[in-house]
């Protein structure tokens, strides 16, 4: 067993949002599992990207966001806190926060034991 504490730094992610504690494979030696809190900065919104070898299942902790998905990002929702949402394999997809003055904050679980995000430039 590993207990994971909150970091007191946040990180930058190769997808544009701000990592905080996660457990995977790199901080717990996980195998099958990524699990991540995440924060969009008020007004920021992701890059285009997809996770190409795993499900992920996210669950917003606060905040409003916006999720547009699709190969040209055609769909979205809204999200508040406490709505989860399932991402299949290979869905292109970015996040927004939709407020200008409030950081929105989410938990990642995934069936792989790192990030495995992949930008997409083309999209958007």
């Amino acid at each position: 067993m590993k207990l994971v504490k909150p970091s007191a730094v946040d990180r930058d992610v190769p997808r544009g949002v701000v990592g905080g504690a996660e457990i995977s494979q790199a901080t717990t030696g996980a195998h099958n599992i990524y699990m991540g809190v995440f924060r969009v900065p008020p007004g920021a919104r992701s890059r285009p990207h997809y996770h190409a070898q795993c499900e992920s299942a996210v669950y917003v902790l606060d905040g409003r966001l916006r999720v547009s998905w699709g190969d040209d990002l055609e769909h979205e929702a809204e999200l508040e806190a406490r709505d989860l949402v399932y991402v299949p394999p290979r869905e292109t997809h970015i996040i927004e926060n939709l407020s200008e003055t409030e950081a929105a904050d989410y938990v990642v679980a995934r069936n792989s034991p790192h990030e495995d995000s992949v930008e997409v430039p083309w999209a958007g």
